[in-house]
């Protein structure tokens, strides 16, 4: 059954919530930007943008619960079984911790979301402007993030969370409180292994190696 259209935001208030304060959270981000943080805007083509982008001036922020999470999503076009290591050599991982003063996120990773529509097509399935339009419902409904499932994981042990803020590149709700380290990802041996796990091997390249 596909999924169907959000209800109205006063019924997403009634979803279960997802504490983030002090959770420990991963995203990938290339070298050369200054910091992880990138809230993205829906484009003039909803099909190419992000899952769950907002219309500027609002933006989304994406970030895993794991760190293998965070690679699967991000190298997500790499998922037919090679990874060439210069990719790994381009991107860092940066370590977060959510501020004390995080906002709840809506869980929709709960038994109880059915009722209101949800089904893991938000999460996995292919109709962008759909699930963007999921996202302006629960914004409208006052929820600052979001928990889900991750579309690249078929195990289905990670989550992932998005975050709702201003567009643009900035720490999150201009909290200084969500703090953040970068780790090198090529010779990252549990990244590398975990990627094992999940059939992809990552590959020596012929090119020069990327210098940051």
């Amino acid at each position: 059954m596909p999924l169907s259209e959000p209800p109205i935001p006063a019924v997403l208030t009634g979803l279960q919530s997802q504490t983030l304060a002090g959770r420990q959270l991963h995203r990938i981000f290339r070298y050369g930007r200054r910091s992880p943080w990138w809230f993205a805007t829906v484009g003039a083509h909803p099909a190419t943008s992000g899952r769950f982008d907002l219309p500027a001036p609002d933006g989304s922020c994406y970030l895993t619960n794991s760190p293998i999470a965070a690679v699967l999503e991000a190298f997500q076009d790499f998922g037919e079984g090679v990874l060439p290591i210069a990719e790994l050599s381009r991107r860092r991982r940066a370590v977060i911790t959510a501020a004390p003063r995080a906002p709840k996120a809506a869980r929709l990773l709960s038994a109880s979301a059915r009722g209101f529509g949800i089904t893991q097509a938000l999460w996995a399935g292919a109709d962008r402007a759909m699930t963007q339009r999921w996202a302006r419902a629960l914004r409208r409904a006052g929820w600052l993030a979001a928990w889900t499932g991750v579309q690249h994981d078929p195990a289905g042990r990670a989550s992932a969370v998005t975050l709702f803020d201003e567009a643009g590149e900035h720490p999150p709700y201009d909290d200084p409180g969500w703090s953040w380290y970068a780790l090198p990802l090529a010779d990252d041996q549990e990244i590398i292994e975990g990627l094992a796990r999940y059939g992809i091997r990552v590959l020596p390249d012929l090119d020069p190696p990327f210098r940051p």
